[in-house]
């Protein structure tokens, strides 16, 4: 058997290094995805938040924000949103 030159030995070690990069980067993405865990914005629900939510009807303690929900002010924002007016739909719309 020929023996590889040089130039050979570098691009297949090369390769293997960049199969053993990408590898990684896959991996990593993939652990980073299915971490189970509290969500990464505000706001947002998880599909393991949303089966919680309809097995028990609630949140446990670590998916809820710290500070309590302002009952009223969220009663006052929705009466505020549906008292205001509507506009009727342009000459384009009808």
């Amino acid at each position: 058997m020929d023996r590889l030159t040089d130039l050979e030995s570098i691009g297949i070690l090369l390769s293997f290094v960049i199969v053993a990069l990408l590898l990684v980067a896959w991996l990593t993405r993939r652990r980073r995805t299915r971490q189970p865990g509290v969500p990464r914005r505000s706001g947002w629900l998880t599909d393991r938040m949303v089966d919680e939510i309809i097995r028990t009807g609630s949140l446990s303690a670590r998916y809820v924000p710290e500070e309590d929900l302002d009952l009223d002010e969220i009663a006052r924002e929705e009466e505020r949103f549906w008292s205001e007016s509507w506009d009727e739909p342009g000459p384009y719309w009808e």
